[in-house]
């Protein structure tokens, strides 16, 4: 029987062919094209973010709702842009549910977002399954610091994989800081708690927001910004779980990070001087040359390399897009896409689709008539 049981289990060798079977017929259906998530929805679609499950592709954004909040939404796209599962609320409450993060960690959904009510900020987070079937009801984040549990507001939820379940991350008040602090904290595949929460590296005199995470060997790094109290430049850290941390740049803002088998790549703007720079796990800090005031980079890896998203102000507060990719030589290829109209005040996101192809997604449009957009890409070699 033991025999017999261990043999319908499947080794990783099986797992592994399934995977890149899934993979390859959705790399079938692929072509280069710009789609709307939510192409019958209403307008000011917000705080667009996506994921990949390894046969599709899941987006989330912000929506309002008829008390004049907001409502977070998730749909699923198949790899030719088509709706796999049609758009579907994530929340239902007259609190403002706002800039969701979603992660897929084996067969479970995790979608993460900020919320605003009357006792303050918090964070929330819900579980689904990959068809699309709710597996726990609208959850407040509820951790503890050294033994107790921790009260004030937070924000800016982020989330990376592990390999038995997820890793969050954003800011929260601290009881011994002026302003909020990075965190981060485990939770198993079923969305429960997994031990405490842990500070990214007290600051008692500067606050630390726009809080990016990855993960490696399942433990949390995070990248943050420093906010000064006073009129000097922000400047942007990067801290490892258990180590000191490490200043990336100054100035330096919007800091993001990503980690592949060579190591972490860090990248960060330069605030009102609009440079983007990469830092490659070697070292020797490069900059993007993109022709214009750029600003907050997202980052995802590609083999021993990244993939950077930027955002270049075009007019105002609208935007021009661009993919580039950094190999672990250092050699960077960009290209543009096809939108001039991302809004600064809204986050863009990239997910890698194998090794060459990647779905970028924004929001465009005048206010408050934003909609959501998702360019398929395929990555120069």
């Amino acid at each position: 029987m033991l025999f017999l049981l261990l043999a319908c289990k499947g080794s990783p060798e099986d797992t592994g062919a399934v995977e890149d079977d899934a993979l390859n017929e959705c790399l079938a259906l692929w072509s280069d094209q710009i789609t709307e998530p939510d192409l019958d929805g209403p307008d000011t679609q917000i705080h667009g973010t996506s994921t990949f499950d390894g046969s599709g592709v899941w987006v989330a954004w912000s929506l309002p709702n008829d008390a004049n909040t907001f409502d977070i939404w998730l749909t699923r796209l198949g790899c030719d842009g088509t709706t796999d599962i049609a758009p579907l609320a994530v929340t239902d409450s007259p609190d403002n549910e706002l800039d969701p993060a979603i992660i897929v960690s084996r067969d479970r959904l995790l979608v993460a977002w900020a919320t605003s009510t009357s006792d303050g900020l918090g964070i929330r987070h819900r579980l689904y399954d990959l068809t699309g079937a709710p597996l726990t009801e609208p959850t407040d984040l509820v951790a503890s610091r050294d033994g107790v549990v921790v009260t004030g507001n937070a924000s800016s939820p982020r989330l990376a994989a592990r390999s038995d379940g997820f890793m969050l991350a954003g800011f929260w008040g601290h009881d011994d800081a002026t302003a909020f602090q990075a965190f981060s904290v485990a939770l198993d595949l079923d969305g429960a708690i997994q031990g405490e929460a842990v500070d990214a590296e007290l600051d008692t005199e500067f606050g630390q927001t726009a809080v990016d995470l990855a993960v490696s060997n399942d433990d949390a790094i995070l990248v943050w910004q420093e906010d000064s109290t006073t009129s000097t430049a922000p400047a942007a850290w990067q801290a490892a779980a258990g180590e000191a941390a490490v200043a990336l740049g100054e100035p330096g803002a919007r800091p993001a990070v990503a980690v592949t088998d060579a190591g972490v790549w860090s990248a960060w703007d330069t605030d009102s001087e609009g440079t983007i720079w990469i830092r490659p796990p070697s070292g020797g800090d490069l900059s993007l040359d993109l022709s214009g005031i750029s600003h907050s980079p997202r980052l995802v890896p590609r083999r021993d390399g990244v993939v950077a998203l930027s955002m270049t102000i075009d007019d105002g507060i609208y935007n021009a897009l661009s993919l580039s990719t950094i190999d672990a030589d250092g050699t960077v290829q960009t290209i543009p896409l096809d939108t001039v109209g991302a809004p600064s005040v809204y986050g863009v996101d990239v997910t890698m689709i194998g090794a060459d192809h990647a779905v970028v997604v924004w929001q465009e449009g005048e206010n408050p008539a934003f909609r959501l957009r998702a360019q398929w890409v395929t990555l120069p070699q």
